[in-house]
This record gives C-alpha cells, structure tokens and sequence, in this order.
C-alpha cells in the first residue's frame, strides 16, 4: 500500500508498507562444509535429513512480515505558501533550501539455532540445527532462549525448525538539508549536510544463534551509529 503526495507548493513525500510471507525449502544451515561427498567451499545447499525434506519448509531467510519506508522532500520558495513571493532580504534567507528525510522500518528476520560441533552418527562434522528441548519465548533481553535448545543425541537431527527466530526489528532515518547559493546566471554552489541514523538509534543487525555459546540470543552487531557529512560543490 501506497500513499504518495505529489509535488505542489515545494513538498513531495511518498509512505509505502508492505505486509508479506516468504516461504521456501532451501536449507540454509547445511552449505556442503563437513557434509560427506559435498565438496567443501562448493556453496552447494542440501536438506539436513534427506529422509525428511518437509522438515526444510520454513519461512525464507529474507521473509520480513512488515516493512515501511518513506521519504519526504521540502525545497523552500515554490509557490506562494513556500515563499515564492518574497523578495529582499527575507527571499534571500528563505529561498535555495531543501529538507530531505528517508524512513527505514520493519519487522525482524528469520535466523536459524545451529550447532557447530559435530554430532556422532549424522554423517556430518559440521553444521546443523539445534534441537528444541523447552519454551522457544526469549527471556528480556534475548531474541533466543538459551534453556530451549541444546545439541542434538547422537544419530538425531535437531528438532529446530529452519528459521525458526525472528531477529531484531529494524528501523533507520537518515535527513539531510541542501542550501543552494545562485552567483549570476552560470554559476552556482551547493552546501549540503548528511546525517545517517539522524537519531542515533541502536538497531540490531545481527544475533548469535550458535548454542551453546555464552551470547546465544543476544545481539552481536549493531548498526552504525550517527554520522554527519558536510560537503560543497560548486557548478559552472
């Protein structure tokens, strides 16, 4: 769904939302490494049990429920409410701004609970799913929780469906604001300031999900925080 004003009076701004549902069979945790016959490093995707390819039905690795972004643009001095009219001093001051803002946000993506160490009797020494053994419900401060899962037995699968965590929600605006200063008829100069995650929010991109780990469900990447950019480009 989209809402989008066109541009009048200097304003323009656009708001999109998108409910939707990914859903897919492509292993995401075994990648041929440690897998018998599977060249490692092949980037090959096989079922963690060939035997029980609807355990690999799960949502795909980029399902994102909802997601919303938007963007807006202001530039002063268009049409008679944005001060197109003014002259002197109070035109000089006014005109040649522009306010830019873009809005980023949605819900978490799915992760998958792994184990790293090798499980006797798989046939494989490398990576599989964890076995689900309690209450998937994190605890505050998780997006995982750790009592929930474990390593599986010997000669068992993990339990734990593919992409089975929902990560962290997402959220990002940026804004910017562009001065143009008009010397005669060819030549021009342009002030402009950036500022990426404008609010200095924390936003998790990334969680471990490695159990057995001390940070299994805790976020291990953040976004990057405020960063301002001035720049100034002259044109002839």
């Amino acid at each position: 769904m989209q809402v989008r004003r066109r541009l009048r009076d200097g304003l323009t701004a656009t708001v999109q939302y998108t409910l939707s549902k990914a859903m897919d069979d492509a292993a995401a945790a075994l990648t041929g490494s440690g897998v018998p016959s599977v060249p490692s490093g092949s980037g090959m995707t096989i079922a963690q049990d060939w035997l029980n390819l609807d355990a690999e039905w799960a949502p795909s690795s980029f399902d994102q429920r909802h997601a919303v972004t938007a963007q807006f643009e202001y530039t002063t001095g268009v049409g008679a409410s944005g001060g197109a009219m003014l002259t002197g001093l109070a035109g000089t001051l006014v005109k040649g701004w522009t306010l830019t803002g873009q809005l980023t946000a949605g819900s978490g993506l799915p992760l998958t609970p792994i184990v790293l160490a090798p499980v006797s009797g798989t046939g494989v020494t490398g990576t599989i799913r964890a076995d689900l053994v309690g209450a998937a419900s994190a605890p505050a401060g998780y997006y995982a929780n750790p009592a929930a899962y474990t390593a599986p037995p010997p000669g068992q699968w993990g339990s734990a469906g593919r992409n089975s965590i929902t990560g962290p929600a997402q959220f990002g605006l940026n804004a910017g604001v562009t001065r143009t200063f008009q010397v005669g008829d060819r030549v021009s100069a342009d002030w402009r300031i950036d500022a990426a995650n404008v609010l200095n929010r924390v936003t998790f991109a990334s969680v471990n999900t490695t159990v057995g780990s001390p940070q299994f469900g805790l976020p291990n990447l953040a976004n990057t925080m405020r960063k301002i950019q001035m720049s100034l480009r002259f044109r002839f």
